[in-house]
């Protein structure tokens, strides 16, 4: 369960918005309407000016990013070096968490990862499925997805999966996009305009 009211000005935009649900959670807006503003408040690379953030009834506002047990994924979230087997564990292995071969392999065919290799030779679209399948794997509490699957084809049976493997793993989303679409396979559904955010549903 994430709880956010924050507020944040940067420059000549003020963002003052509201967050408070679970599961699997779609943030919609234009480009310079605050999702980014917001996603990075939440997963502390900002400290809001007001407001405070909880995360499962724990008050991370202004806890440090390695601590929030958050995970941010963003088009530029890869290690290029690394093979995608290896990317795919990297983030648990850090954290010292076992994985299962079967787990990995049941993400790879979900999420529609078929390609070995070196990340940097992967197409942006199947980066993306890599990134969002290396933060699933690494189970934060929340996962902050800002603009990360724009890239993917067939995105709404990618989000389908996305969804059901962090509902099973307990594992809360927020996901920004410019498209209202992928809003239906939401939980909760939020509209930021000019920095104010709207609970649609």
């Amino acid at each position: 369960m994430i709880e956010a009211t924050v507020k944040k000005k940067l420059g000549s935009f003020t963002l003052d918005a509201r967050v408070y649900d679970d599961r699997f959670l779609c943030l919609t807006g234009r480009n310079g309407s605050g999702k980014t503003t917001l996603v990075n408040l939440i997963g502390g690379i900002l400290i809001p000016d007001e407001g405070t953030i909880t995360l499962n009834s724990k008050k991370i506002t202004n806890l440090p990013i390695e601590k929030r047990q958050v995970s941010i994924v963003t088009p530029d979230s890869c290690i290029p070096h690394l093979d995608v087997d290896q990317h795919m564990v990297w983030g648990a292995k850090s954290k010292g968490l076992n994985v299962e071969n079967d787990y990995v392999t049941e993400i790879r065919k979900s999420l529609g990862i078929n390609f070995d290799g070196k990340v940097r030779k992967l197409s942006l679209g199947m980066r993306e499925r890599v990134a969002v399948a290396t933060s699933l794997i690494s189970k934060p509490e929340l996962m902050l997805v800002d603009e990360a699957l724009s890239n993917i084809d067939n995105r709404r049976d990618f989000i389908n999966a996305f969804r059901s493997f962090s509902t099973k793993a307990n594992i809360d989303v927020i996901f920004t996009t410019q498209s209202r679409e992928d809003s239906s396979e939401a939980d909760h559904h939020y509209l930021l305009e000019a920095g104010t955010s709207t609970r649609l549903f």
